[in-house]
């Protein structure tokens, strides 16, 4: 069986946590429709007294173990079927926290949110073929934003409590620099990507004639994807400049790149601005990166601590135990113990796996 699905039990807690509420309408046509054809549908479990049906287990299985691909073997699934369950039960009692503490969202947030959807696909049309292929209408994903949205506010009151001290911070660098704050040697490149090639051959000819790189970004910035500032470059290694990056290896310094293609969607235009050298990046320039880093660490710890909580006290009746795994097999932690997942847990099994 999986390493992580084994012995990290808690990492799969957190992806179930993230498929199960954190997702938008994505996923509507991965949970529609009943079991599969031929195969007898019964209730394997009550959360509640709500009955969890065979078929609605296992898409949430499916979905889950499509995470994995070929990593997932046939002694893994009872274990995927438990960590699925535990976040069936967690999304239960998720929306009775959030109804009983009366967490609100304006239309305008959702109207807001709904917007930034359709403004991640090309065009309007795109969206509307997109949600009609799906099967969803417009309510529909404004009521998974609202839900959204009324999680992601609960756990900002999780966070109230959290700080960070100066001294966390410098032991967190003085123990992770070598590791985590190592820059390696390369070339500081400003880049831009466009979706308009016209706007994009506009752009790196008023540069190369003498325009400010941040004036020409402002002028063109309903057509730019991305785009450094000029005072901001961004370090790309001899490995990145490959492909459709070639360009770079060997362009001259400070001299603005022909426009090229980024994919079949964008061009890019870039100027090579200084060599870097290997080395620790200093205290000063990474203190705001750790302390984000501790903080994040000490909000999941928070958040995991209370999904146990909810774990614990949900009323759950297992149906079929033959499905899930034997009590006292390898894997088959303690749920509450499951749900309580900690960053550094999860940090151990991505390093392991």
């Amino acid at each position: 069986m999986l390493k992580m699905m084994r012995n990290h039990t808690k990492t799969i807690m957190i992806i179930v946590i993230l498929l199960f509420v954190a997702s938008c309408f994505a996923g509507y046509g991965l949970y529609s429709g009943g079991g599969e054809e031929g195969t007898r549908d019964y209730p394997v479990a009550e959360v509640d007294g709500r009955q969890i049906m065979r078929s609605e287990l296992e898409r949430g299985a499916a979905r889950l173990s499509e995470q994995y691909g070929s990593q997932i073997v046939s002694d893994d699934v009872p274990q995927i079927r438990k960590a699925v369950l535990e976040g069936m039960v967690i999304q239960a009692e998720l929306e009775k926290e959030i109804a009983s503490r009366k967490i609100d969202v304006s239309n305008d947030e959702i109207n807001a949110a709904y917007t930034n959807i359709m403004d991640s696909y090309p065009t309007r049309e795109e969206f509307l073929s997109s949600i009609e292929r799906s099967g969803v209408t417009e309510k529909q994903i404004k009521d998974d934003i609202r839900r959204q949205i009324q999680m992601q506010k609960m756990m900002e009151t999780l966070a109230q409590g959290v700080s960070v001290d100066s001294k966390e911070v410098s032991a967190f660098y003085d123990a992770a620099r070598e590791l985590l704050y190592k820059q390696p040697a390369g070339v500081m490149v400003n880049i831009a990507t466009f979706k308009n090639r016209e706007s994009a051959e506009a752009a790196q000819k008023a540069i190369a004639a003498g325009a400010k790189w941040d004036a020409e970004m402002e002028k063109y910035k309903a057509d730019i994807e991305m785009a450094t500032s000029y005072d901001t470059p961004m370090l790309f290694t001899e490995q990145m400049m490959q492909g459709e990056l070639e360009t770079l290896k060997d362009y001259p310094m400070n001299k603005i790149t022909p426009v090229e293609k980024a994919g079949e969607q964008f061009s890019y235009i870039a100027i090579k601005r200084r060599n870097e050298a290997e080395r620790v990046l200093s205290f000063n320039e990474v203190s705001g990166d750790v302390s984000s880093r501790i903080r994040n660490q000490k909000m999941q710890e928070e958040q995991q601590k209370f999904y146990g909580e909810l774990l614990a006290r949900a009323e759950v009746k297992i149906l079929d135990t033959s499905i899930f795994p034997a009590e006292g097999t390898a894997g088959a932690a303690a749920s509450a113990d499951t749900a309580a997942a900690v960053s550094g847990d999860v940090a151990s099994a991505d390093a392991k796996n």
